[in-house]
């Protein structure tokens, strides 16, 4: 009896299986962890600026800030500039050289600032954030609450011809201990963030990105990862959606523990994942 040999795959079937291959990989996580990167890589140098400016203003001598322009008449615009260095290091890994203008509207019990971040020099690598339009600064004690809108800020982003409408606003808590040095500060992020982006480029897509951040608390020497607190990244639209809850830990390693993922990042549940606040 002649037993019939197998007959080959077809070329349709061979497609089909590579097709559903493909839609079965998993989905890029940077994709949902990188707004979260931008939102706490915004927060961190906002608060270094403010509270070097609002020191030096103050009349406090700091190795960091020049005042270019000191307060006047009331309605007069002020100008610090910060210097980067040495004696005055950038909170993220990286930054050695350059200076970060901040200009506004200054009293002892409010300011107003616009922070340049564009003049940072630090080889082949950048910070996320730009520039910020609009930061309101509000001391408390030793304590400086800083408010500003996400549509105020100016980032780098990934993709050319990007439009971005963002509707959000982050509170930033900078406990400054008493002292002038920006270096043992304890910071406190936290706010929403909603996103729509219509990018141009080689693949068109429409997606809408929700940061939620809780009192995430960067302890002092310690930039790298916030040591407390959770934070949500959330996409849904045409490229995808998931979910994605993040805790933070007292290990100063760069990282973040996801505790919560919804499809099609289930697969990260109990992983930590690193942040990056450079480019």
């Amino acid at each position: 009896m002649r037993v019939a040999p197998p007959m080959p795959m077809s070329r349709g079937w061979s497609l089909l299986f590579i097709a559903v291959a493909i839609g079965c990989a998993p989905p890029d996580a940077k994709d949902v962890v990188h707004p979260l990167e931008g939102t706490l890589g915004t927060a961190v140098p906002a608060a270094f600026v403010s509270a070097v400016a609002m020191s030096a203003l103050g009349g406090t001598t700091s190795p960091c800030a020049t005042v270019v322009t000191p307060p006047g008449a009331a309605g007069q615009q002020v100008q610090v500039d910060v210097h980067l260095g040495p004696g005055c290091p950038m909170p993220f890994d990286g930054e050695r050289d350059g200076t970060l203008v901040v200009t506004g509207m200054w009293t002892p019990q409010l300011a107003t600032f616009v922070s340049d971040f564009t003049q940072v020099e630090q080889g082949d690598r950048e910070l996320l954030v730009l520039k910020i339009a609009v930061m309101t600064v509000v001391p408390r004690d030793t304590h400086l609450l800083i408010s500003y809108a996400q549509q105020d800020v100016e980032t780098r982003t990934d993709g050319s011809n990007s439009a971005q409408l963002q509707q959000t606003a982050w509170v930033v808590d900078v406990d400054t201990r008493g002292t002038p040095d920006p270096t043992d500060d304890i910071l406190t992020v936290s706010g929403g963030d909603q996103s729509l982006f219509a990018m141009a480029g080689a693949r068109s897509q429409g997606d809408v990105t929700q940061v939620a951040v809780g009192n995430a608390v960067f302890h002092a020497r310690c930039r790298r990862n916030p040591s407390e607190g959770i934070a949500a990244v959330q996409r849904a639209g045409t490229a995808g959606g998931g979910m994605l809850l993040f805790t933070f830990h007292s290990t100063c390693d760069g990282r973040a523990d996801v505790t919560g993922a919804l499809s099609p990042y289930g697969l990260m549940l109990g992983k930590s994942v690193p942040l990056d606040f450079l480019q």
